[in-house]
C-alpha cells in the first residue's frame, strides 16, 4: 500500500509539533518559580561559544560555556606544589580529580572500588571501568576557592624562600610561573568549583541550602589512579557537566562581547543565570561592566 505525499509532510508536521510541545513543557516545568539555585556569574565562569550561524553573519547562535574548575589532587613532584589548571575545564588526567573525590566517595556512588590502586592492573582495571552518571554540586566564590588562592600565595612563598639562596634558574622560572599564577587566581580564574557529588538530589539540597551560592547539576564522574606503587590513590574524575552550554536570549546579546576570548582579553559581564527544576540553567538577566 503506497502512502501518498501529503500524508507523508502532514505526518512529518505532526510529529515535529509533537516534538516542540514536549520541549516546550520541558522548559516551562524546569522554569517553575522559584528556581532552584540563582548564581551571578562573570566572564571568569563564562566563556561565549559560537557557533558557525554566528561567525557566517547570523546572530542566532550564542550560547554561554561555564567555566568549571576541580579542587586537584596535588602529590610529591606533581605541579611543585602549585595550583594546577587555573582555568580548568572538568576534562583531564588531574583537571578533572578531586581530593574529596576518593575511593570512599566512589564507593557511596555505585563505583566497585575493590582492587587496590597499588595493584599492578589497578590503572587499567579503572581505566576500563565505565563512568556514572550523578549529580555533582557547583560552588561560586566560597571555601574551595580560598583554598585555591591560599594554595597559589603559598607555592610562591615557599619559592621566594629558595629564591633567598643559590638557585638554579628552574627555581628562578617556577618562582615567576607562581607569581603569575596568583595574579591569575586573584584576577582570571573561575570562582566556580565542584565541590560534591551525590545521587540523593534532597540529601544534596538539605547540605547545600545557600542557593546564591551552590547550585545541583548533572555530570559524569570516572575512576582513575593517581600515583604508582605504593604512593597510588583511586580517585573520581569529573569528566562532564551536563549544563555546561546555556543559550543566550536575542535580548541579552549586547550584553555579551562580541569575540569569544580568555577571561584577560574580555570586556567584563555578569550574567544572572537561575537553575530550575530539571537542573537546566537559563539566564535571567546580563549586563556588561
Amino acid at each position: 500500500m503506497r502512502v501518498s505525499t501529503k500524508w507523508l509532510v502532514w505526518g512529518g508536521a505532526l510529529l515535529l509539533a509533537l516534538t516542540n510541545a514536549v520541549m516546550l513543557v520541558g522548559v516551562a516545568s524546569n522554569r517553575r518559580s522559584p528556581p532552584e539555585s540563582v548564581l551571578k556569574l562573570t566572564e571568569r565562569e563564562l566563556g561565549p561559544q559560537w557557533d558557525w550561524m554566528w561567525q557566517s553573519g547570523e546572530n542566532s547562535g550564542l550560547s554561554l560555556e561555564l567555566r568549571v574548575r576541580t579542587e586537584p589532587v596535588l602529590t610529591p613532584g606533581i605541579y611543585d606544589g602549585t595550583w594546577p589548571s587555573l582555568y580548568g575545564g572538568v576534562v583531564g588526567s588531574y583537571a578533572g580529580a578531586a581530593p574529596w573525590l576518593d575511593s570512599s566517595k566512589l564507593a557511596t556512588l555505585g563505583f566497585d572500588v575493590a582492587m587496590l590502586p597499588g595493584d599492578n592492573a589497578a590503572a587499567e582495571h579503572y581505566e576500563r571501568m565505565l563512568g556514572r552518571d550523578v549529580l555533582l554540586v557547583l560552588e561560586l566564590d566560597g571555601p574551595v576557592r580560598q583554598r585555591a588562592l591560599e594554595a597559589a600565595r603559598a607555592a610562591v612563598a615557599r619559592l621566594e624562600n629558595l629564591a633567598a639562596e643559590p638557585t638554579s634558574k628552574c627555581r628562578a622560572d617556577c618562582l615567576r610561573n607562581s607569581l603569575d599564577a596568583v595574579s591569575q587566581e586573584e584576577r582570571l580564574a573561575s570562582r566556580l568549583f565542584v565541590v560534591d557529588a551525590g545521587l540523593d538530589r534532597a540529601a544534596l539540597q538539605r547540605k547545600y541550602t545557600d542557593s546564591a551560592r551552590y547550585a545541583i547539576v548533572r555530570g559524569h564522574i570516572e575512576p582513575t589512579v593517581i600515583g604508582e606503587g605504593f604512593s597510588a590513590r583511586l580517585y573520581g574524575r569529573v569528566t562532564a557537566v551536563r549544563c555546561d552550554n546555556i543559550n543566550v536570549p536575542m535580548k541579552f546579546r549586547d550584553a555579551i562581547p562580541a569575540r569569544p576570548g580568555t577571561p584577560s582579553s574580555q570586556e567584563p559581564f555578569q550574567v544572572t543565570v537561575a537553575f530550575g527544576r530539571r537542573l537546566e540553567p537559563w539566564i535571567l538577566a546580563a549586563h556588561t561592566g
